[in-house]
């Protein structure tokens, strides 16, 4: 993960991780995979993600999904989309389709405030869940409570 800025309030800041999915807890089975832990409230000035390898899925049933956003509100940077059609092809995730060329940030991935840890939630239908593949998120910040950070 690098840091710069270091979450000092009025100092733009960026983290980025990449996660790669295993299908253990945290790591792509049903639930939240934590991307950054916030400290305080940030405001994030843009969230980029990236599909390094292409997502592949257990043999379980149901269809898996992932979504991303914060912890009680998953969605809010993009809806759920179908786990196996996040490949590293179209490498650009912002939106339900993602994208191979290029791509204007839509509003929900820019200019937000938050104050919960940023997860992918992973879903299914059934009890299918995600075993490999990686995603990383850039996240660019600026601290807006004496706290506020992202790590």
């Amino acid at each position: 993960m690098n840091l710069v800025g270091g979450g000092i309030p009025g100092v733009v800041s960026e983290v980025q991780k990449s996660i790669t999915f295993t299908g253990a807890a945290g790591y792509g089975a049903i639930g939240n995979v934590v991307y950054f832990t916030i400290t305080g409230a940030v405001h994030v000035v843009s969230l980029d993600a990236v599909i390094e390898t292409s997502l592949t899925e257990d043999a379980g049933t149901g269809v898996s999904s992932c979504s991303l956003g914060v912890a009680g509100a998953t969605t809010l940077f993009v809806a759920a989309v179908a786990s196996s059609l996040l490949v590293s092809t179209t490498p650009l995730w912002y939106t339900v389709t993602p994208n191979a060329t290029g791509i204007a940030l839509d509003a929900k991935y820019k200019d937000i405030a938050i104050a919960q840890n940023i997860v992918l939630a992973v879903t299914s239908t059934g009890t299918r869940k995600v075993t490999g593949g990686v995603i990383t998120l850039t996240v660019t910040y600026v601290p807006i409570t004496s706290n506020g950070s992202l790590v």
